[in-house]
């Protein structure tokens, strides 16, 4: 009876150490798993703060940017400004349809122009729409009776 005793005391501690050691490993499974999971949730959060800082870099050379091109839409509306409405127009800057030798030549000739043919008469009274008299466009023919 001592050996089946034994036995029966084996077996028991058997499953007692058994029970034990699977609720240490599951306990240290439990904190490996946790642990696994903390570092990946530091990966992640790194890899976070790593995009926002690129995000805000490349936020910051946009406006950057976008202030130079503003700084230059500026001035050359400032310059546009100074060209096209603030400069006196002088006669050199009229548009001239002929040729500098046209001008001239019509220039001369408007000087040259007879005074009695610049006087302009008065009329004394209004034009009429109409003529008092028949044109003699429209004719009534007579008609040959049938």
């Amino acid at each position: 009876m001592d050996f089946s005793m034994s036995l029966v005391w084996f077996v028991v501690g058997l499953a007692v150490g058994a029970v034990i050691s699977r609720l240490i490993s599951i306990k240290q499974f439990s904190q490996s798993k946790l642990q696994l999971e903390l570092d990946e949730s530091r990966k992640q959060l790194s890899q976070y703060r790593q995009d926002v800082s690129e995000h805000l870099e490349t936020t910051n050379q946009l406006m950057t940017q976008l202030q130079d091109n503003y700084a230059r839409i500026a001035k050359h509306v400032q310059q546009s400004k100074m060209q096209l409405v603030e400069q006196p127009v002088s006669q050199r800057d009229e548009i001239n349809f002929f040729s500098e030798d046209t001008s001239r030549q019509l220039k001369q000739s408007l000087h040259q122009l007879d005074e009695r043919r610049r006087q302009h008469s008065v009329p004394d009274q209004q034009p009429r729409d109409y003529s008092g008299e028949a044109s003699g466009l429209i004719k009534e023919r007579p008609r040959k009776e049938d």
